[in-house]
């Protein structure tokens, strides 16, 4: 849309003043008071609601995606850091972490852990992060690094190879750091490197996975990331040749744009497929846990029809020895005992009495009893559903386990690709 140059004005300025609101912000911030490490400092996000507040409520310019590009953008020109240090927004915090080199020995079997011992670094592992909860720790961090650093909407394929490494080490080391009692700067770095390793191929294909997700949902900026993984020459506007980068699997095979694409559209219509089998199983089940209800609801009727139909018998049953008295005396008036009081009545009348609440009770009786026997049907019907809906989802369980087990034909070539490209971006 184009916007009117005085408005457009106006919106710049909008941001200019925020810009200068940040500044002052940052210079008074104490950075300090957040130290958790020499390379470390973390602070809660809501320690900058005020500033985040303002960034909220202005219009960013369209080199910014949120508002956490401004804040690590102006974190960094506030602090001086330098190109290898990391910003990180994740769930409600704020990390920054600075690079530092270590010496490492140029030969021997434990040169990549900075001369660590491996047993050494296990007995680590196993100390700070049993069960090997540091998958679970990085992993939380990575979906935000993945979002925000090495997004594909913002940067490109040659700068993502640049960024990568020093991006993944910072990351793994703030788990190190936040999570250990380690100090030292070579022992950090050993240990870093040596959880690296361990979840490197993950953090890998979750990065490619991302891309080709996005990709199969036509988004323009993934479209744009993949297509420079060519398998052919290619000339830019420029006129600048450019060799070919070919997406390579373990078999050195190339994929072309066609053919991601293509398994892409046929991988999503599988998820989908089970996706909505899933969905459909869920369905089932709530109508079986529906029916289970409704039968303990009916048994439940059941047996207060049943108790009715015993305190009817019992009244009946009082009536007969009421009646078997009556007939029994020779009195022409009798005493008897009506809602708790005693009263005298004539014995033919209360006889009359006896047999009409006795008609009056067979009848009641008769009602239970059939309420009870429609009841009895209901049930049978819910059970004979019910064995219906229980079939159903038993096939559909085996169904979704059968193909969750075997997978369907697309996903190993999708897994193909997805191992090149998480290859492909590792090349340096």
């Amino acid at each position: 849309m184009n916007l009117p140059k005085s408005y457009r004005n106006r919106l710049e300025e909008s941001f200019s003043d925020v810009e200068k609101k940040i500044d002052l912000f940052l210079e008074q911030f104490d950075i300090t008071k957040h130290k958790a490490h020499d390379a470390v400092y973390c602070f809660e996000e809501n320690e900058m609601s005020e500033i985040i507040a303002l960034l909220h409520n202005c219009n960013l310019p369209k080199k910014y995606h949120s508002y956490k590009d401004v804040l690590q953008e102006k974190l960094f020109q506030t602090l001086e850091l330098e190109k290898n240090d990391l910003i990180l927004c994740s769930d409600g915090l704020i990390y920054i972490k600075l690079f530092f080199q270590t010496e490492s020995p140029e030969e021997g079997p434990d040169r990549r852990a900075c001369g660590l011992a491996q047993d050494v670094l296990e007995t680590y592992k196993q100390q700070f992060f049993p069960n090997d909860s540091h998958k679970e720790k990085i992993f939380a961090l990575h979906h935000s690094v993945v979002e925000d650093i090495l997004s594909f909407r913002k940067i490109t394929p040659p700068e993502f190879k640049k960024l990568f490494i020093p991006v993944l080490i910072n990351m793994v080391e703030i788990v190190v750091i936040m999570y250990s009692d380690l100090e030292d700067l070579r022992t950090i770095r050993g240990m870093t490197l040596y959880l690296l390793r361990d979840v490197f191929d993950d953090l890998m294909l979750f990065i490619a996975e991302d891309i080709l997700f996005n990709f199969s949902n036509e988004d323009r900026k993934a479209i744009e990331f993949l297509n420079y993984f060519s398998i052919n020459e290619t000339i830019d506007a420029h006129g600048r040749r450019h060799k070919p980068n070919p997406i390579l699997d373990e078999s050195n095979h190339a994929w072309n744009m066609t053919t991601i694409r293509s398994t892409m559209i046929q991988h999503k219509k599988s998820k989908q497929a089970l996706y909505d089998k899933k969905n459909s199983l869920i369905a089932i089940k709530k109508k079986l846990d529906t029916q289970k209800i409704e039968q303990n609801e009916l048994n439940s009727q059941i047996r207060s029809a049943e108790k009715e139909i015993e305190e009817i018998d019992l009244k009946i049953t009082n009536i007969h020895k009421t009646l078997q008295k009556l007939q029994e005396s020779n009195a022409a008036e009798v005493t008897f005992v009506e809602k708790g009081e005693e009263k005298l009545d004539d014995s033919k009348l209360l006889m009359a009495k006896m047999f009409k609440k006795e008609d009056e009770l067979f009848n009641q009786r008769t009602k239970v009893q059939k309420t009870i026997k429609d009841i009895e049907n209901a049930i049978t019907n819910k059970q004979r559903e019910s064995f219906v809906w229980e079939k159903k989802y038993t096939e559909s369980k085996e169904i979704i386990a059968t193909i969750e087990a075997n997978g369907h034909p697309i996903d190993k070539q999708f897994e193909r690709i997805q191992r090149a490209l998480a290859k492909t971006l590792t090349k340096r």
